[in-house]
């Protein structure tokens, strides 16, 4: 019989170790799915185009990530540093006279957008373990709900992570036999602690002693011994730590000292001090040991415990490991860093009177998901650097999910790219989606089925039919005159998008600051306008045009000088974005240049000659005066005039460039504008998917057997299925796909036979 084999037939299950490789099965990859089927050489070059956009996609959300919090980030850095500092100074030279300290607490609120925390958090860990210390456990409420689990997950990371504990036995840390999980205690952590520093600074004082720059890299596994195995106190499992309010604790595992017996101070390990008598008297030892210093040791990093969904922890969890760390704050420079979605407030609400003493908390304010959002889009979405562009729909419907569901950035790049990836696999013209240079070499070397493909575009067919019939057949026949024509209309698009873009934010900073505004005041809004409609014809800009027809002088230099910055940036790619620059800064300087006081026009001679009356009844003279007050019109002045000017230019400039994107030629290589794939993934519609799974199961089970069957064998298969849901379907159209001598019963008839 084997060894693991039981009377009773047991099964007993054995976790693999990390450090043995298991043997990969190899299967179809990603790119054999796409490319399956026919045009398979097509099909390869839409999946390195999609490869290469999304990794494109990528880079610069990840150097937006870090700027964008970097401000926050380096406000972070540095109060967790300082904390780590004083730290050092009370544990090698200062303890509290109760045996007690506060914790430094950073109170990160990141605001409510959830599922975003993790990519926050892990921006936050990687600058921490860059700059300031390895030893970081991130907890989180759905791993914590007891004290003991909580304190199982803070020491297991703080002394597994980052190469302190050898991979090869970190299971047998965790889940082996030599430690159980009740024995990982505060004592385990503080001996632990103190290995590390000792092996530190003995390193540190033998590199100083042969004349090598001072270190401070983190030592190995080897220097600090087994750290799994108990140092100086046993191993004892966690109790339960609350106790009464306003009752003293003691520190866990520390020795018990006879009264009278003066105290060892705690930078006793020093390496200049190696015994009790180099002190001195105790008197002496007491003076020194009061007096405020830096670790001999050198900078000891600090353990930092993050929280990142501070509020679902439990009100227990949280109080008891708050009075946990405390007491053991004067052998452990802890710093607690908090992720709050709401308010700091939230946590003191949820916390006691006597765990709130024990917290030093600062409160950081992360940048909100709407301003990230905001980034993402004119990074992404507003950009030459990626070749893909989103249409009106499809980012409507991102937007939307976004500000009323979850307010996840996150989840908007994840629809991002399945946007993408429907762009690029289900559009064979998409093999030319990629930068200017590789669609040149690309556009040189089209076969005749990938002309084909170009053809028979509805853009292009429509550019065709309106050319003259002689280029028409030119276009459909030579292959050197439509592979010409392609990359002038690639180039054309590129450039109409660049300027699209530009006019959008031109138009943002036009009308952002206008009273109720019309069009939105974040670029997001006005982009998404400028997609679904041409701007000039929507109601939302004719009511900004009125509002700025009667903007002060005051108010309309900024935005010019505004708009101006924005078309700088932009005016050296394109000639008439160059133009448009050129025409305002002259409108500018005379906005500058003119007097303080309205210059009237005055009224002509023959104006003047027209206001003679004739003696008249009175009814006849009140006609007439309402009819000339209708004629003559206020005669603008001279700032009026030019604003009227400046405002016909730039409502000219948009309806010239602002149109849809389906009036360009070719627009369907670059841009996705189908939102009925994406609202499929994306938004949930139980009763449609109810009536496909029962009309059509082949659609979900993908069994090829149902594809042969009729629709009444079908109904008559799920026949029970649809008598219980048919208050959910239309009653009338089952009816007709039943045999006749069947009956529906509804939930009414059903709730009857029931009682």
């Amino acid at each position: 019989m084997a060894a693991t084999v039981s009377v009773s037939k047991g099964v007993f299950a054995f976790k693999r170790r990390k450090g043995k490789n298991r043997k990969n099965v190899d299967g179809p990859s990603t790119r054999d799915y796409w490319t399956e089927g026919d045009d398979a050489e097509i099909k390869g070059l839409t999946y390195k185009n999609y490869v290469r956009c999304w990794q494109k996609v990528t880079d610069i959300l990840n150097d937006l990530q870090d700027s964008i919090h970097a401000k926050v980030f380096q406000d972070l850095v540095e109060f967790i540093r300082d904390a780590g500092m004083r730290s050092n100074i009370m544990i090698d030279g200062i303890k509290s006279k109760e045996g007690q300290s506060d914790i430094p607490t950073a109170c990160l609120v990141t605001g409510v957008n959830m599922p975003d925390h993790d990519a926050i958090f892990g921006s936050l860990v990687r600058l921490l373990v860059d700059g300031v210390t390895p030893h970081i456990a991130k907890l989180q409420s759905r791993d914590c709900n007891t004290v003991r689990g909580a304190i199982f997950k803070m020491i297991s990371q703080l002394m597994g992570q980052n190469g302190f504990v050898d991979p090869e036995f970190e299971d047998e840390i965790i889940t082996g036999p030599s430690i159980k999980r009740a024995q990982f205690t505060m004592a385990v952590l503080t001996s632990w602690y103190k290995e590390i520093i000792s092996a530190e600074d003995t390193r540190e004082s033998t590199s100083k002693s042969h004349g090598s720059p001072r270190k401070r890299a983190g030592c190995s596994h080897k220097d600090m011994g087994s750290p799994y195995k108990p140092v100086g106190s046993p191993y004892k499992p966690v109790g339960s730590p609350r106790k009464t309010m306003g009752s003293p604790r003691k520190p866990m595992g520390s020795p018990r000292m006879p009264k009278g017996s003066p105290r060892k101070p705690m930078g006793f390990q020093s390496r200049d001090m190696k015994s009790v008598k180099d002190f001195g008297s105790p008197e002496k030892r007491m003076r020194l040991n009061d007096e405020p210093r830096l670790p001999r040791g050198g900078y000891h990093p600090p353990l930092v415990v993050i929280l990142e969904d501070v509020e679902n922890f439990p009100a227990n969890v949280l109080h008891d490991l708050i009075l946990i760390c405390s007491e053991h704050r004067c052998n452990l420079p802890i710093v607690f860093v908090f992720g709050v979605a709401t308010t700091s407030n939230a946590v003191h609400r949820s916390l006691s009177q006597d765990a709130s003493a024990c917290v030093a908390m600062e409160t950081f304010q992360a940048q909100p998901s709407t301003h990230y959002l905001n980034h993402v889009i004119e990074k992404v979405l507003m950009t030459e650097k990626v070749p893909f562009h989103i249409g009106g729909r499809p980012f409507k419907l991102l937007l939307d999910i976004f500000l009323y569901s979850d307010l996840s950035v996150k989840n908007f790049v994840k629809g991002l790219k399945l946007c993408m990836m429907e762009h690029f696999l289900g559009n064979s013209s998409t093999f030319l989606c990629c930068s200017a240079p590789e669609r040149a070499l690309r556009i040189r070397a089209m076969t005749p089925a990938q002309l084909d493909i170009i053809r028979k575009l509805p853009s292009f067919r429509s550019y065709v039919e309106n050319r003259p019939p002689k280029e028409q057949a030119v276009l459909l026949l030579d292959e050197k005159v439509t592979k010409s024509t392609v990359r002038t209309l690639m180039t054309e698009l590129d450039s109409w998008y660049l300027r699209f873009c530009c006019l959008v934010k031109v138009v943002s900073a036009l009308t952002s600051s206008l009273p109720h505004s019309p069009l939105g005041r974040q670029i997001r809004e006005v982009l998404a306008t400028c997609l679904s409609r041409p701007l000039v014809e929507s109601e939302e800009f004719k009511e900004a045009q009125k509002m700025l027809k009667l903007m002060a002088r005051e108010e309309l230099l900024p935005i010019l000088a505004n708009i101006l910055e924005i078309l700088k940036e932009q005016s050296g790619q394109d000639e008439e974005l160059s133009e448009l620059y050129n025409e305002l800064a002259i409108m500018l300087g005379r906005l500058n240049s003119l007097d303080q006081l309205d210059q009237v026009i005055k009224d002509s001679p023959a104006d003047e000659a027209q206001l003679s009356f004739q003696s008249s009844d009175r009814f006849h003279l009140k006609e007439k005066l309402l009819e000339m007050a209708k004629k003559k019109s206020k005669k603008p002045n001279a700032y009026e005039s030019l604003r009227s000017e400046l405002l016909q230019v730039l409502v000219n400039t948009f309806e010239q460039h602002l149109q849809l994107l389906n009036k360009q030629p070719l627009h369907e290589v670059l841009f996705f504008d189908s939102s009925s794939v994406v609202k499929r993934h994306l938004v949930g519609m139980p009763r449609a998917a109810l009536t496909t799974a029962l009309s059509n199961p082949h659609h979900y089970l993908q069994v090829s057997y149902l594809i042969q069957l009729d629709v009444f064998t079908i109904i008559q298969i799920t026949i029970d299925l649809i008598r219980r849901y048919t208050p959910m379907l239309a009653r009338s159209n089952v009816e007709r796909l039943l045999p006749a001598d069947d009956h529906i019963f509804t939930y009414e008839e059903y709730s009857r036979a029931d009682s």
